[in-house]
């Protein structure tokens, strides 16, 4: 299927790239349909873009490589999903390019979890006051 984005034109994309997310996004809920976008001028970033709606898309990063303690912040449930050996999953937070004083940030607090072996994501908040929504990166 052929898809318009307004990052990166016209992108052919295979369904079994497609992700589901069953709830959405936190403030995007009606958006159900996406994909992730590895563009090497990017990286380390990745781009999750919505099919439901062509211009709407935003810039995602491991928050690994941000801090590296990450993890250890997650609820033992969570933190299970992530290591199993039957799920193959990503790890993303969203990005805001012109954040607090024009810095660059990840929302830490909502990350955004894909499992490729359902072709499902989901985004959680996470409690801990130390996980802010605007960390700055740069």
């Amino acid at each position: 299927m052929k898809v318009v984005t307004r990052q990166f034109g016209e992108l052919e994309v295979s369904e079994e790239n497609i992700i589901h997310f069953p709830q959405g996004i936190i403030g995007f809920e009606d958006y159900k349909k996406f994909i992730i976008i590895n563009d090497e001028d990017s990286e380390p970033f990745r781009w999750l873009i919505s099919l439901d709606k062509e211009e709407f898309g935003f810039p995602v990063l491991n928050p690994l490589l941000v801090k590296k303690e990450y993890l250890e912040h997650f609820p033992p449930k969570l933190s299970k999903e992530l290591n199993s050996k039957e799920t193959l999953a990503d790890l993303f937070c969203v990005v805001t390019l012109k954040g607090e004083d024009g810095k660059m940030t990840v929302n830490l607090k909502g990350p955004i979890i894909i499992d490729y072996s359902v072709k499902e994501g989901k985004q959680v908040i996470l409690t801990p006051e130390e996980l802010p929504v605007s960390y700055a990166i740069n």
